[in-house]
């Protein structure tokens, strides 16, 4: 099995023996650096790739990506702070941990989600969705990786606006990117029942000027 995006296109192409296998709606990053005063929008980078794992991601560069999604949480009204489960079992705070008394932007962020002016039972927010799919440019071509070859920063994955479309039972737009690769949530189910996104798997970003030929 293979997977093949066109960017070009917001096409993603699963080949299976040779033929054409599946086909679903994905969006990358522009075509040239954009001009994001925070962190510039890149392309998605062309070339060869391995898809690695899957994982729920966190990450510090973007605020509400600190947290991984479904991380529980507890509304404490009284002290004006929201608490946050720790792998331990005991809670942290989020005022302490984004540094400021966050509990009206969270229920604000809530709101303009899911219509509802409330704070969740759980983190909703991470900006790379409940999984991410990691992929890397394998080096000695073993498929593994190991050596000098890591993770890149791009990689699959939804995000909060459309998970909440689906909760909604909304449509799915997808929005470009800063050089991952959008999916529509149940999109992403799919790929994953169909075996592509399984370890080893052989992926392709084609350069923005490359079209789809069908087979």
């Amino acid at each position: 099995m293979e997977i093949h995006f066109y960017p070009g296109q917001d096409l993603l192409v699963v080949n299976k023996d040779g033929s054409r296998f599946a086909r679903f709606e994905a969006m990358g990053g522009p075509a040239k650096i954009g001009n994001d005063p925070y962190m510039a929008e890149e392309p998605t980078w062309p070339g060869q790739y391995i898809i690695d794992k899957a994982e729920a991601y966190r990450t510090p560069t973007w605020s509400t990506s600190k947290l991984v999604w479904g991380t529980k949480l507890r509304d404490m009204p009284s002290k004006l702070d929201v608490w946050y489960a720790l792998p331990s079992g005991k809670w942290g705070s989020l005022n302490q941990l984004f540094g400021g008394n966050v509990r009206d932007d969270i229920m604000d962020m809530y709101k303009e989600l899911y219509g509802k002016r409330k704070v969740p039972d759980t983190w909703v927010f991470n900006d790379f969705g409940p999984i991410a799919i990691r992929w890397f440019k394998d080096l000695n071509g073993n498929k593994i990786l190991d050596g000098k070859e890591t993770l890149s920063g791009q990689m699959f994955h939804t995000t909060p606006n459309n998970e909440a479309e689906i909760a909604l039972k909304m449509p799915v737009r997808l929005i470009p990117s800063h050089g991952c690769i959008h999916l529509k949530p149940n999109d992403r189910i799919r790929l994953f029942t169909i075996g592509a996104f399984k370890r080893g798997t052989s992926f392709t970003v084609h350069k923005y000027n490359e079209r789809y030929k069908k087979i």
